[in-house]
């Protein structure tokens, strides 16, 4: 077995874009003991043949799915394979404009926007986290605040 000199993972675990192939439990073929979750696990499936897309929401479902099958486990019961549901994706592309692309249909502008800032104020955890948040967000929409900061130096002819 060749093995990574890096990691001392065997080599042939590793899929697309390094990331460590595993079964439809998390688990790599390496080890029963050890469970790969998030962005650097890999779960091949008919509907994903190149593992499940690299975003938060695929993150949280395996952790929900793992802790699940972890409690199943201490009662001596079958774990359950991970099976993705795919709830859509928002971006925001604008001021006032945004993208949304649910399950059943697709949409943008003032509308996918205002979701698209329900969703990510209402996915932090606490009232107190909710409040600074929207505050800051109504701070800057108000006095046009750009979140980018970026610093330039002048350019400095250094003499030969």
């Amino acid at each position: 077995i060749k093995v990574n000199p890096v990691n001392g993972l065997p080599v042939d675990c590793y899929g697309s874009g390094g990331r460590i192939v595993t079964n439809e439990f998390m688990q790599p073929a390496f080890s029963d003991n050890i469970y790969v979750t998030g962005d650097i696990g890999l779960i091949k499936h008919d509907k994903y043949p190149h593992g499940h897309p690299q975003v938060a929401q695929t993150a949280i479902q395996q952790a929900i799915r793992l802790a699940q099958n972890l409690t199943a486990g201490v009662k001596g019961k079958a774990p359950k394979p991970f099976e993705y549901k795919d709830k859509g994706t928002l971006a925001t592309i604008g001021r006032n404009k945004a993208v949304a692309d649910l399950p059943s249909f697709s949409f943008g502008g003032l509308l996918a926007w205002l979701l698209w800032l329900w969703v990510h104020l209402f996915s932090l955890l606490g009232t107190r986290n909710r409040l600074i948040v929207l505050t800051n967000w109504f701070w800057n929409y108000v006095t046009y605040d750009q979140s980018l900061r970026v610093i330039i130096r002048p350019f400095v002819k250094k003499p030969d």
